[in-house]
């Protein structure tokens, strides 16, 4: 269908069909890993010929499906409707069945109260021996291992290869296709690893949960599973949280970035050798090498990067560089680590007369040290090599823009990885086809998607427009409910803050109200006192990353950033799930 300028069309180049055995698809977590629309190079290339592919084989391995059950080139793990990434609801039941849990707990912890949850309808098949057998073993892997190498090994490729990086312009454009297509099976082996570390990573908190029950003390759980370190994930928040200060110990570099942050970075390419601006770009030269594979919407190689744009970063700093010292995530991981220690021992002490018990939960406390923060390590190996792709396709568009075929070098990937060949053979000829797939695909990020998609999807002209939607604001003791994701209780002024272009409204302490979280969200909780987040889950990245820096927290909590506005004073009970109006926002004269 050819779509003019602000037309919808009733589908996307890249969209799936409804698995008819597996039926539901929800945005819930999918929203974090893919907020925007897919780029068609991005979810062709990366997802379908590289994660998908180690998505499946990790699931069959760990015993979650039998190998007929997924298909080999679209898998039914997840979807792609209207452009937009879904998670398969029906399959990820189907899993917690198969992992010994339920569904009405797996529902609770992924989506909350949310009002169109559509119900378990049991089929035959949904029980296997065969997956019960092999999940069982993971399970018990899960409890021993005491390492995973794996992972560590991983790393090390990831780190190399963005070390021996050619320079990519001296490739020629079938080579730079070809280094993209290179990691296909970095990027098969980095998911496989990830569902390892995924489930694994659900075990511990299971079996710490029924302990603490045993004992009256569901109160401790969130203090247990905090304070880890050497989380990946929250890496570049230190390290971005040590940059800012070493701005706000200097005069000349804080003068400097009182002129903005554009200002900023382009006083940096110009410092005098030896003064504190050349000083800081060497170090933020370093940063960028180690972190630059992170930046919004990290999972699409259409989005930028820090390293693609690093003018992304001075923005960040400009956020840090003016919190109090207090707000240290070195002083954080400090309390929290002693927080989860003390907590450990009033466990202990209530288990002493049980040993059987007191044995499960040391083993539960090794294994969620182990393998939550894999599980963000995994992630992190995914997205550096996604990186690799993205600047090795950058260049190519840059090409393509030289050559006036498009206007930015992202263009390109309007392109499917099929056509990837006949590119290299006519790009020219391919000129208007990337033309036409940029209108639509522009056209998607202007309609809402369902969060909950059931059998069949509606027409995307019958999605509601993100500029129609008309919500109503909670008022003075209004409840909003979501799920758990930080201990603690905060009370605070509202600060919505719907992308990443809008973070230099957020003022310390307030309290951060976000459709999602990813890496580069997450410097921005060390400015703000507690968040709530429309999507996410128990394991999800806002809930990691606020468990490391002793935030409260309230993930899943939909709707939040349409209903709570500016200025309302609101209580965040990260315990509960909860978020209390105390007072409306104040009226504007």
């Amino acid at each position: 269908m050819v779509t003019r300028p602000g037309e919808i069309a009733d589908s996307f180049v890249t969209d799936w069909r409804v698995s008819e055995r597996l039926p539901h698809y929800t945005r819930a977590n999918a929203g974090e890993v893919l907020p925007d629309p897919a780029s068609p190079l991005g979810w062709t290339l990366v997802f379908e010929q590289g994660l998908l592919k180690g998505w499946r084989r990790g699931f069959i391995d760990f015993g979650v499906d039998l190998p007929h059950e997924l298909d080999t080139d679209r898998p039914q793990v997840a979807g792609m409707f209207g452009g937009y990434f879904y998670l398969n609801l029906s399959h990820m039941r189907l899993m917690a069945i198969r992992m010994g849990s339920t569904v009405e707990a797996f529902d609770a912890a992924l989506l909350g109260s949310h009002p169109d949850v559509p119900p378990y309808e049991p089929q035959a098949g949904d029980q296997s021996a065969e997956c019960a057998e092999k999940a069982a073993a993971g399970i018990v892997w899960a409890m021993t291992a005491e390492a995973f190498p794996e992972i560590d090994a991983d790393r090390e490729r990831a780190q190399a290869a963005r070390d021996a990086r050619p320079d990519l312009g001296t490739l020629s454009d079938a080579e730079l296709v070809a280094r993209m297509r290179s990691f296909l099976p970095e990027l098969d082996n980095a998911f496989y690893r990830h569902d390892y570390s995924t489930l694994a990573s659900t075990v511990a908190p299971a079996v710490i949960g029924q302990i603490l029950a045993s004992i009256g003390r569901e109160d401790l759980l969130l203090e247990l599973l905090s304070g880890w370190g050497e989380v990946d994930s929250a890496a570049p928040s230190f390290a971005l949280w040590d940059l800012g200060r070493r701005i706000a110990a200097s005069p000349a570099l804080t003068a400097l970035m009182d002129e903005g942050a554009k200002a900023f970075a382009a006083e940096l390419e110009s410092a005098e050798p030896g003064s504190d601006a050349a000083v800081f770009g060497k170090e933020l030269d370093r940063f960028l090498h180690r972190f630059g594979c992170r930046g919004p919407n990290e999972w699409d190689i259409h989005s930028p990067s820090w390293e693609s744009e690093p003018a992304l970063v001075p923005a960040l700093l400009d956020r840090l560089r003016r919190s109090p010292e207090d707000a240290s995530p070195h002083v954080r991981h400090q309390r929290l680590r002693q927080r989860r220690e003390a907590a450990a021992g009033e466990v202990r002490a209530a288990l002493e007369a049980d040993p059987e018990a007191l044995g499960q939960f040391e083993a539960a406390l090794r294994s969620a040290h182990l393998f939550m923060p894999a599980r963000e390590r995994t992630k992190t190996n995914a997205v550096t090599f996604i990186n690799e792709v993205r600047m090795a396709a950058l260049e190519l568009g840059r090409r393509g823009v030289r050559a006036g075929r498009f206007a930015e070098p992202a263009d390109v990937m309007m392109l499917l990885e099929p056509e990837l060949d006949d590119y290299l053979t006519d790009p020219d000829g391919l000129a208007e086809v990337i033309a036409r797939r940029l209108r639509e695909y522009r056209s998607l990020h202007e309609i809402e998607p369902p969060f909950i998609i059931s059998r069949e999807v509606p027409p995307l002209s019958s999605w509601p427009r993100r500029d129609r939607v008309a919500t109503t604001a909670l008022a003075q003791g209004d409840l909003l409910t979501g799920v758990p994701g930080g201990h603690g209780t905060y009370q605070g002024r509202v600060r919505v803050i719907r992308d990443l272009a809008g973070l230099s409204a957020l003022q310390p302490g307030e309290v951060l109200v976000a459709p999602l979280s990813d890496a580069a969200w997450t410097p921005l909780f060390m400015v703000a006192g507690a968040v709530v987040v429309d999507v996410g889950a128990t394991n999800s990245h806002a809930v990691v990353v606020c468990r490391e820096l002793d935030l409260p927290c309230v993930v899943s909590a939909t709707g939040a950033t349409e209903r709570l506005r500016d200025g309302m004073l609101v209580t965040v009970d990260g315990d509960a799930g909860r978020v209390t109006v105390d007072e409306p926002a104040p009226q504007l004269i």
